[in-house]
């Protein structure tokens, strides 16, 4: 058994959400749990992954926005948020699924129970969400990729320059920071942005020191995936990073079908067109809700 140690001890903040550490064989790494309040038993884990540079914490305000009805479980990848970054030459993107499948295999301690698994990835976490999908087709149901990253083979944001934007970030305190987001992101509801902030103060820099290895592209992930999807993505003109040729390709590898769903969103569809993905997401929640 594996031990798991809580982050907290405020019983008003585990009611609505707490951390743990677990201890796996590939390093610790933080989850964040947000419990449903009521009718939990039969209703699907949702198990979130989230985008470069940011941490499950994230996560929260869309546990919020959905009403408290789901369980919602979110590790931290690899050098972001409680996350450690092991000194290792390369950033692998790959190497994300590693803890974050343990997290999965040990989600009857972690959410305290057994149920099935939607799981939601973001940019980046779309291809550790994918991954994962693959691995465990028996408890998986469903595969949602907001906005993700290597839908094409195209240049992804060069880790210098991101470095840079976080390294600048890091000399603002944390109020400071909660503004910038707040001019930076005028679109996003003000429940983003104080978790948005710690992730970038929490993010290792050093992790975005070394070369970044994003791994296949996720038309070949996709492959793999046994389970229906729902590929949910911005616009280009806004600043998404999916265009509708990258989608049809990637609907076309999907083997157990893939619903294509177009937001007026830019790469956060779930804060930029909070009300449409909370729609959808709900929708897909409900269909394996025994």
């Amino acid at each position: 058994m594996v031990a798991v140690r809580f982050e907290t001890e405020d019983p008003e903040e585990a009611v609505s959400g707490f951390a743990v550490t677990r201890h796996t064989a590939h390093g610790d790494v933080r989850v964040h749990v947000w419990p449903a309040a009521s009718d939990a038993d039969r209703r699907p884990v949702l198990f979130c992954q989230h985008g470069w540079t940011e941490s499950g914490e994230v996560f929260g305000a869309l546990a919020a926005a959905l009403g408290r009805c789901w369980t919602l479980v979110a590790p931290d990848a690899p050098g972001h948020g409680g996350s450690p970054w092991p000194p290792v030459a390369r950033f692998r993107v790959a190497d994300h699924a590693r803890t974050a499948l343990e997290v999965l295999d040990a989600l009857p301690e972690v959410a305290g129970r057994r149920a099935d698994v939607v799981i939601l990835g973001h940019g980046m976490g779309a291809l550790t969400a994918s991954r994962l999908a693959a691995a465990r087709p028996g408890v998986v149901r469903h595969l949602l990729l907001e906005d993700p990253a290597r839908a094409a083979v195209r240049r992804t944001p060069a880790a210098a320059r991101v470095r840079a934007r976080v390294a600048e970030l890091r000399h603002l305190d944390h109020c400071e920071i909660v503004g910038r987001a707040r001019t930076m992101t005028p679109t996003w509801p003000v429940d983003e942005l104080q978790a948005w902030a710690r992730g970038m103060e929490q993010l290792s820099l050093p992790a975005l020191a070394v070369p970044v290895d994003w791994g296949e592209p996720l038309v070949a992930l996709l492959a793999d995936v046994p389970t229906p999807v729902t590929l949910v993505h911005g616009r280009l003109s806004r600043g998404g990073m999916v265009s509708a040729v990258a989608a049809r390709r990637c609907a076309a590898a999907c083997r157990e079908g893939c619903e294509v769903v177009v937001m007026d969103a830019a790469h956060h569809p779930r804060r930029e067109a909070r009300g449409p993905f909370i729609a959808l997401l709900t929708s897909v929640l409900n269909r394996y809700r025994r």
